[in-house]
Formats: C-alpha cells, structure tokens, sequence
C-alpha cells in the first residue's frame, strides 16, 4: 500500500519530513549495530584477577569502606542504612572455601577428618589388641605402620596424577601423621633405632610433602608439612634434649619454611608458623637450661633469630608482622632469663640487650604494607631488650637507671628518624615509650632524694610538653601526665608523711617539693599551650590551668589540714575552702574558663557546709566566730561578683 493518500482534497505530502525520517531510521540502525558489537565484546572480556601482592594488602587493611552514593546499584548499602556487621566476616569465609555451601563444605573437608581421625584410632586399637594378646613382635608393628604409612602416600600420590588434588593432600597429610607414629615408636618408645634417625625420618618425609606442596601451591598442604617438621623433636624426644639444641632447630625450621613462601595469600602457613615459635618458647621455658652463658638467654635469642629470618627471607607483605610475632612469643624468655642468669656476670646481658634492641627497632621501622597492632608493639617489644639489659644490672638502682636512660635515647632516636620520613602517627608512639621510659630512668637515679625526685619528673614532664608541640596524635600526652602526675603523687606523699601539729605550712622541705611540682604542672600547661598539634587541642586551656589550680588548693589543704592545733586547723582549712572558691572564680572569669568558676562555686558551698557542720567543733569561741564571719564575707564577694555580671548583661 502507497504512503500517499489518494484521497480527494488530500494534502500533498512533505518531502523534506520523510527524508529525515529516512535519515533517522539509518541512525537508529547504526547505533544497533554498535551496541551488538559492545555485547558481543563484554562477553568474551575475562575480569582482570588481583595480584598475589594486592591481594594480601587488601587484607591486611581490612574490610572495605562503603561509600556512599546516589546511584548506587540495588541492594547496596544506601546513605543512612546501618551497615551488616557480619558482611565481612562472610564474604572472608566465602572466599577462604571457594563460596562453598555449609553441606559442601561439611561433604569436603568435614568426612575427610574424621575418616583420618577413625582410622587412626583403629589402627591403634588393632596394635594394642595385637602387643597384649602377644602377636605383634616391635619389629612387625613399626613395619606394619611402614607399609600403612607408604599405602597412604602412595593413594595420595596416585589422586594427584589424576586431578583429586584436594583429596590426594589430606591422604598425604594423614600419611604425614602416621609416619609421626612409626617414628615416635620405632624411635623414643621401642629403641629400634636411635632418635636421631628417627627425627631425620620426619624431616625427610615433611620436606618432600612441603616440595610437592610448593609444586602445586597447596597451602593446605604445606601447612602440614610445616606442623609435620616443627612436632618431629616432639614426637621423636626421649626426654634427654637440651634447650638450645631445641631452640636451634626451631629456628633452622622456622626460617627454612619463610625462605620456601613465595606467596602471601597463604596466611594460614604465617600463622603455623607464628603458633609453632610460640610452641618452642614455652616448651624451652618449661626446661632445664644449661650452664652455658647463652642458655639464660637462649628464648629471647630464639625469637631475635627467627625475627632476622623474616626481615630477611619472608615474604615481603609478611616480613614486619612476622618479625614483630616472633620478637612477642620469645618475651616469655625474659623472666626466665632473669632467673637464670648467673649473679654478678653483666656483659653477656648487656651484649644481647644490645643485639636484641637492634632487631626490635629494625622490625618496627618496617611500614609497608599497613601493619597492624604497630602502636602496641612499639609500646610492648622494648620492653624484650630492655628486660634483658636490666637483668646486667643485678638489681642495683643506679645501673638500672643509666640502662633506662639508654632504653628512652633509643625510643626518642626513633621517634626522631620518624619525623625525618614523614611519619608523625608512629613517632608519636615512639614519644610515648620514651616519656614512659624517661620517667622510670629519673625515678631509679633519684629515688633516694625526694626534692630532687621531683624536680627530676616535673621537668622531664616540661621537655615533652616542648617535644609534642606539633604532634598529630594524643598518644605523646599520656606520658607528660605519667612525668608530671608522678612528681605530683611524690609531693603528695611526702606532705602527707610529715607528724601532724609538729610543722609550719609552706616552709617544710615537702613545701618545697609541691612548689616545684606546682611549678612543672605550670610549665607544662605553658609549653602545651604554644603548640599547634592534637596534644595541645585535646587539652585545652580549662583543662591545663584547671590541673594546676587543682593541685594547688590541694596543696594548700594538706599544708593547713594538720597546722600548729587542731583548733587553728579547723579555721584556716575553712576560711581557706572559702578563699580558694572565690579566687577560682575570680580566675575563671579573667580567664573566661566556665569549668573554673563552676568548681570554684563548689569550693565555696563546700566551704559553708563545713562552717556549718565542724566550725562548731572549734573550742575557741573567737575562732568559732571568726570561722563563721571568713567564710561569710568570701560568699558575699562571690555573689556581689556574680551579681555584678548580671548587670554587665553576661548572663
């Protein structure tokens, strides 16, 4: 049928419309074509897969951050919707079983164990049957767990030539374990053959299945292989092994196995390691040491070892947190070293201090990529050399002090080589252990002269506040507070050791020790407040100046709680109550603190009350009177003072 209408009195129809009809149709035409074209590409395009490296750095940061936005696809996390806290935790159990089902991975893996589980408790039974019943001569009974062993391995062996990797490495796993028991047998329980040998057979059998699991990139089973070679001193002892040689091994072991992972997505095989090391230190602790020099050492040696191994050998994105782990399990080796060392031989102490410190800082300068629990370590390994330097010094205050001095240059050369890298988070870490250190070193040194004791902490406190001006974290601030709060609890103790009604307020020498720790809280709060960084903002002017008025009238109570009589103690503690309330408000208006005149209205109230309770008390009649009228005349300027804000419209 014709477009045109042959009607009479028809329009004439529009050549022009048709024409650019024409031309879109050929439009539309073309742009169907490209997006068959794209379709067609997207479908034979295969997703990029993340290298080994990106992938356990991802890990390390931990569950991705949603972020929001306006398009974001259905079933996404919108603005405002409260996040699935169990979101991560199963997208890593999807990804650690291939996205498996409960019942798959129950069919899989659960049936696997149990089977092994089954038929090694039968095997044993069938032994056990056999030796009472007199069948099985040791010979026949270690052969047989041979010939079991080899049956195993070699079924394991056959699966794997035939794709059943999966299945073919837990059948090499239990043959791993019954080679264990042969040798465990054949070895320390019979005496067949010499331990040694048998240790040697564990070893063989644990380094080919690790080989093979190298080949194929199974970390199950290298797992494995690694539990096999770490138990075999275990399995194959006689009771007659020596510390250091079962250190040694450990760390031969430990080390060989991170020189083997080439690959940083096997964190189960990290962490078999990290639970094997922490299963040496505590099976060396629970031993006799030897009267070497070493053997009081020997843990924390083990851990330094096996954390050099992992600076160097381990896998890069490993290589920090690995070093840190080790360097952690072996501080069950501190206290043991301290009571085993030979009294009065300082230099093999001192040396491994020394050596271990080294190790320590070089395991914690590592930063790439984002370690985790790094504050911790940076506030806890120290403490590895440190206990060991300190053991050099049998006791004695003055050398202990010098060995913390040291301990607190190391932590503030790192803090300082922080900085130099632009790394201020973790220098403030550093700051912390050094203030803390700092402290303990002044406090050891001058202990015995308790003026000097705490001028020595008040103005330690002073050179942090000057140290943390710029600091981006509060971490620095805790360690001014453990310098200054100290020279404050030491004044405080020695004002309240003196006899009561024996001494004149503010003249005694424990006078003089709250004057300078009121001097160093003031100090301080200046210093903190020329800086410009977190420490400075977090504690503000109200909270700095609030400190040391605080310690003040505190000061000045235990001056005047225990004055000349207990009589003249009762007044001058009231009417000082009143004036301290009244001056803290006095103050806080200057300085426009709210907290300030808010305690000092608390101060003054209180002041009343303990007119009203214990002015009584007072046998002087015009004690008693004047009590009454100080505390009288301080709440009338109080209130003429408030009175007059009202009326300057500040209220």
């Amino acid at each position: 049928m014709s477009p045109v209408d042959d009607r009479p009195g028809a329009a004439t129809p529009d050549v022009a419309t048709a024409a650019r009809l024409a031309a879109l149709e050929r439009q539309v035409a073309a742009l169907s074509a490209e997006v068959a074209q794209l379709r067609a590409s997207a479908t034979n395009v295969t997703p990029a897969r993340p290298s080994p490296e990106a992938a356990v750095i991802d890990a390390l940061r931990g569950p991705p951050r949603a972020h929001a936005s306006s398009n974001a696809a259905p079933g996404t996390a919108r603005p405002g919707a409260p996040r699935n806290p169990f979101a991560w935790i199963r997208a890593q159990v999807d990804a650690a079983t291939g996205g498996l089902e409960l019942e798959s991975v129950v069919g899989r893996y659960g049936t696997l164990i149990l089977a092994a589980l089954v038929i090694l408790m039968g095997v044993g039974v069938l032994v056990r049957v056999a030796v009472s019943h007199g069948l099985l001569t040791p010979v026949v009974r270690v052969g047989f767990g041979a010939l079991v062993a080899a049956a195993v391995g070699t079924a394991g062996v056959h699966f794997h030539r035939r794709g059943e990797v999966r299945f073919g490495n837990v059948l090499l796993a239990l043959a791993l374990a019954i080679v264990d028991l042969v040798a465990w047998g054949a070895g320390p329980q019979l005496q067949l053959i010499p331990t040694i040998l048998a240790l040697l057979v564990v070893d063989v059998v644990a380094i080919a299945l690790a080989a093979l699991a190298l080949r194929d990139g199974s970390e199950f089973l290298f797992s494995i292989a690694v539990a096999g070679a770490l138990s075999s001193p275990f399995v194959t002892s006689d009771g007659r092994g020596s510390v250091p040689a079962l250190l040694a091994y450990g760390a031969f072991a430990i080390v060989g196995s991170l020189r083997a992972v080439r690959d940083p997505r096997w964190t189960r095989a990290f962490g078999v390691l990290a639970v094997g090391g922490l299963a040496y230190t505590l099976t060396a602790a629970a031993m006799t040491a030897g009267t070497t020099w070493y053997a009081p050492f020997a843990i924390v040696l083990f851990g330094a070892a096996c954390a050099v191994g992992a600076l160097t050998m381990a896998e890069f994105a490993w290589r920090g947190a690995l070093a840190r782990t080790f360097l952690a399990v072996s501080l069950v080796g501190v206290p043991d070293g301290w009571d085993r060392m030979v009294a009065g031989d300082w230099r093999p102490a001192a040396v491994v201090g020394a050596v271990v410190a080294a190790v320590t800082y070089a395991a914690l300068l590592v930063r790439r990529p984002r370690q985790r629990l790094w504050t911790t370590s940076a506030l806890v390994l120290p403490l590895l050399s440190l206990g060991i330097a300190s053991a050099a010094t049998d006791g004695r205050e003055p050398a202990q002090g010098l060995v913390f001095v040291a301990w607190t240059a190391l932590a503030l050369a790192a803090w300082r080589f922080e900085r130099l890298r632009s790394e201020r988070r973790r220098g403030g870490a550093h700051l912390l252990a050094a203030g803390v250190l700092g402290s303990a070193a002044v406090a050891l040194l001058l202990w015995p002269y308790p003026l000097f004791l705490v001028a020595g902490l008040a103005g330690w406190g002073v050179v942090l506040a000057m140290l943390m001006r710029d600091e981006t974290t509060v971490l620095p601030l805790i360690g001014v507070g453990v310098a200054s709060g100290s020279a404050v609890l030491s004044a405080l103790d020695q004002l309240a050791s003196r006899q009561a009604y024996v001494y004149v307020p503010f003249v005694t020498r424990s006078s003089a020790s709250a004057a300078v720790a009121t001097a160093g809280l003031a100090a301080a709060a200046v210093a903190l407040g020329r800086g410009r960084g977190a420490p400075s903002a977090w504690a503000d002017r109200a909270v700095r100046w609030g400190t040391v008025i605080g310690f003040a009238i505190l000061w000045g109570r235990m001056e005047l709680a225990d004055a000349f009589s207990r009589d003249i103690a009762t007044f001058l503690l009231i009417a000082y109550y009143a004036a301290g309330g009244v001056a803290s408000i006095v103050i806080g208006r200057r300085l426009g603190i709210q907290r300030l005149r808010v305690a000092g209205l608390m101060l003054a109230s209180y002041a009343a009350l303990k007119a009203v309770l214990h002015a009584s008390d007072i046998s002087g009649v015009l004690l008693r009177v004047a009590a009454y009228g100080a505390v009288g005349v301080f709440l009338l300027g109080a209130g003429y003072g408030y009175r007059e804000r009202k009326d300057k419209g500040e209220y």
